[in-house]
């Protein structure tokens, strides 16, 4: 080799170290700092003044453990700061009022790795209820897409006296204000929207069924649409986690997952989810000489098309090759139809799949080799979205693998009847299903 190809190597290799070494150095010094300030904050006046308020008047603070308590104060002075407080009265907005109200966001998002409000910044506070000219009546709050947030502290104060009544205003105009921030955010924060589409979904399946009966857990103004729905929901989640598990258990697994809480557990951060022991996505190859699939499926014959497409584009390719290598040797030709087999064959194993519907699992298999490529159990998918691409389907299956959320793409070169006997037993299994971009019903 060269020398001077080799010691330019070499200076470009200690070049990347020294970067590397420079990287991991700020970074440290970066959560070091990090660590300073905060040391530094709870020293501060403001900060014990913060803890003693959330002592004195905040149930959830006070049920928390001792090694949380600092992150939670920590993120209530952060949404302290971040917002613009208003008053509609003549007094202005107090530390206390803005603590409490600060408190009511951190408690909702406190199992989040972020508070996850957008452009909910600004707080308008009034004494009691007011008149709102645009629906002539009297609200105790409201959340609108400009980013503002409107409270009656008179009811906010009313929602934490009585912590059983499954009524908090606090919380349910949090619960606004999240849900339109992730609606708002744009596939941003991927994780929790899988997790917030699969609850709207249940939402709404619960709202037509609580429009049938005569007597709901949850109250009657949560039927009214899946926005109040969801914030009602947080206040009996919170408020009544015990009949909230016992009449709704996988409405409440569902919250449980997408808030990262579970109340009824003291779990105020880091859910596990029975799914994650439970249920393991492997699927053995060898159980299926003991199971008969309740549906099998084979690539049709639009799986010719990708063939086709690069048989087209190789034959199109062999007067470049032959202009580029100009020679009378079969040599080139035959480099030529290596590639091809060999592009041919890959195409294969990655386009033609047959899949499997077993008792419990859904299992993709590479028809070349017929080793196993995907399984994936039930009861731990979050939902299956199917999108028609004029040629094939597109199958993008959100699942959990343990303690992670995970996604899987899949081509499927099957006919429309097929991926429509697929969705109805996907359905008979309690899954959630798009089709197209819209939710499919039983």
């Amino acid at each position: 080799m060269n020398k001077d190809l080799l010691y330019g190597i070499l200076i470009f290799i200690g070049g990347m170290l020294v970067a590397l070494a420079f990287i991991a150095h700020a970074y440290f010094r970066f959560q070091q700092s990090l660590n300073l300030s905060l040391k530094v904050a709870q020293q501060s006046p403001k900060w014990k003044k913060i803890q003693r308020i959330l002592e004195q008047s905040f149930g959830y603070y006070q049920h928390l453990p001792d090694s949380m308590k600092a992150d939670f104060t920590r993120r209530t002075l952060q949404f302290m700061r971040r917002c613009r407080w208003i008053s509609a009265g003549s007094t202005p907005v107090s530390t206390e009022q803005k603590v409490l109200i600060s408190a009511a966001a951190t408690q909702l998002t406190f199992g989040l790795k972020e508070s996850c409000f957008g452009r909910f910044k600004t707080i308008l506070l009034h004494d009691d209820a007011y008149y709102n000219r645009l629906t002539r009546r009297y609200h105790r709050g409201e959340v609108n897409q400009g980013g503002l947030i409107v409270l009656s502290w008179k009811h906010f104060e009313e929602g934490y006296a009585d912590a059983g009544d499954k009524i908090n205003l606090g919380l349910h105009e949090m619960a606004h204000a999240l849900d339109l921030a992730l609606l708002l955010s744009q596939g941003r924060r991927y994780n929790i929207h899988r997790l917030m589409d699969k609850f709207r979904q249940s939402a709404f399946e619960e709202i037509i069924a609580m429009r049938h009966r005569s007597s709901n857990f949850l109250r009657s103004y949560a039927a009214t649409n899946p926005r109040e729905f969801f914030s009602v929901a947080v206040e009996h989640f919170f408020e009544a986690p015990a009949l909230f598990r016992a009449k709704l258990p996988d409405l409440y697994i569902e919250m449980c997952q997408l808030l990262n809480q579970d109340p009824f557990n003291a779990v105020y951060r880091g859910y596990k989810s029975p799914h994650s022991t439970l249920y393991s996505n492997r699927f053995e190859k060898q159980t299926l000489q003991h199971t008969k699939p309740s549906l099998q499926l084979n690539p049709n014959a639009h799986i010719v098309i990708p063939f086709a497409s690069l048989t087209l584009l190789f034959g199109l390719s062999i007067p470049v090759f032959k202009t580029l290598t100009p020679t009378e040797t079969m040599l080139p030709a035959l480099t030529l139809g290596i590639i091809y087999l060999v592009m041919l064959i890959l195409l294969y194993n990655a386009k033609a799949k047959k899949l499997l519907l077993a008792s419990h699992h859904l299992i993709s298999y590479n028809l070349l080799i017929g080793n196993q490529r995907f399984s994936v159990h039930l009861k731990n998918v979050i939902n299956i979205s199917f999108t028609y691409m004029l040629t094939y389907y597109r199958a993008e299956i959100n699942f959990f693998e343990g303690e992670e959320i995970r996604s899987k793409s899949l081509s499927l070169y099957f006919s429309p009847a097929c991926i429509k006997k697929l969705e109805r037993l996907l359905l008979q299994q309690n899954l959630k299903i798009k089709h197209n971009n819209r939710w499919l019903r039983k």
